[in-house]
């Protein structure tokens, strides 16, 4: 009698401790968006502005783009490491330093042009969102200055996109 009651004080601890450590990782892969989803802000990813980046303890994880990047970082707290960017004009990954972007054009591949309404069907205008302003990536500065004539923004190195980040200052 006193075996079995030992066995099962054993059985249930046993079965507690892999519930502690599967519960999370179980709830983690249900709430997980689908293949293709950005799984900070659930949007689609793009193959024009997609980002990598490793998040202390997290590993490295693939976003929509990198206003969402720098979002996560400063909403977490976590130290956010970018590990390579998108071209915006190629699809080609590409090493943050090595690229010029530019920040706040009118193309935004996170965002849509349709407006927010109301019930009532009154336009609500974005105070802020995730993703905005868009920040896209070009390999030279040449494509960068075309893009920019065409779609306006501002160009900025990445050193000064993570500067901005770091002090909470908008991207712009």
């Amino acid at each position: 009698m006193q075996s079995r009651r030992i066995r099962l004080i054993v059985l249930v601890m046993v079965l507690g401790l892999a519930g502690a450590v599967a519960g999370p990782r179980l709830w983690q892969w249900w709430m997980a968006p689908p293949r293709g989803y950005c799984p900070i802000c659930h949007r689609h990813e793009h193959a024009d502005s997609g980002v990598k980046l490793e998040v202390k303890g997290e590993g490295v994880i693939e976003v929509c783009c990198l206003g969402c990047g720098f979002s996560y970082g400063r909403q977490t707290s976590n130290p956010v490491t970018i590990v390579s960017v998108t071209n915006h004009e190629t699809g080609k990954p590409l090493a943050p330093a090595d690229a010029i972007f530019v920040v706040g054009s009118d193309v935004s591949p996170c965002t849509h042009d349709a407006p927010q309404l109301r019930i009532d069907g009154e336009t609500v205008p974005v105070q802020w969102d995730r993703c905005l302003p868009s920040i896209l990536a070009f390999a030279a500065r040449a494509p960068a200055d075309a893009f920019q004539r065409q779609h306006g923004g501002t160009l900025r190195s990445f050193q000064e996109l993570q500067q901005q980040a770091a002090e909470n200052q908008p991207l712009h």
